[in-house]
């Protein structure tokens, strides 16, 4: 496992791409687990909003079927939210990676990404006065009125669809 969140959470991704290039049957992928290690410090989440408040310092602060919010005054080093977006408030700074996997990144004038910030299925909204530093990327598609990013993140953690993945997160 990497040393940062964000990169477990992209590796989910790609555990779970292959179920669409193999046929390995429908129990193997009814007994695939997903698993996301987390640093004492860390911030998780699931199901619910993930409030970083101004007092706190921490690694990373990650929600899954949930949003994230960073509070003026608090310092985090990635934040990433599955199927939710992330809103950074004034006087709240990002050193690392911001990233919103069906979601919007909302960026409050004031507020400091010093990294990349992403939006897979969503947008970067900065207002002005917002400093983003890093690289900003971001791709929302439409087929049929839908966008594929979100369905896969839906398939993803619904358990049916192609990759039935359990998450378990787990402390080191």
């Amino acid at each position: 496992m990497s040393s940062s969140l964000v990169h477990s959470f992209l590796a989910v991704l790609l555990l779970a791409t292959p179920a669409l290039a193999e046929e390995q049957g429908e129990a193997a992928l009814q007994d695939s687990t997903c698993s996301i290690s987390v640093k004492k410090g860390d911030l998780v989440s699931r199901g619910v909003k993930l409030i970083v408040e101004g007092d706190q310092h921490t690694h990373d602060a990650v929600a899954l079927d949930g949003n994230v919010v960073v509070r003026a005054g608090a310092t985090v080093k990635d934040v990433v939210a599955m199927r939710g977006s992330v809103t950074v408030e004034k006087g709240a700074r990002i050193t690392g990676k911001v990233v919103a996997l069906g979601g919007d990144v909302r960026v409050a004038e004031g507020a400091i990404l010093e990294g990349e910030v992403s939006a897979l299925g969503g947008q970067v909204h900065a207002a002005p006065g917002a400093k983003l530093l890093g690289e900003k990327n971001e791709l929302s598609l439409r087929i049929n009125g839908k966008d594929p990013v979100q369905l896969f993140m839906g398939q993803l953690f619904s358990g049916k669809g192609f990759a039935h993945c359990k998450l378990r997160i787990t402390a080191d």
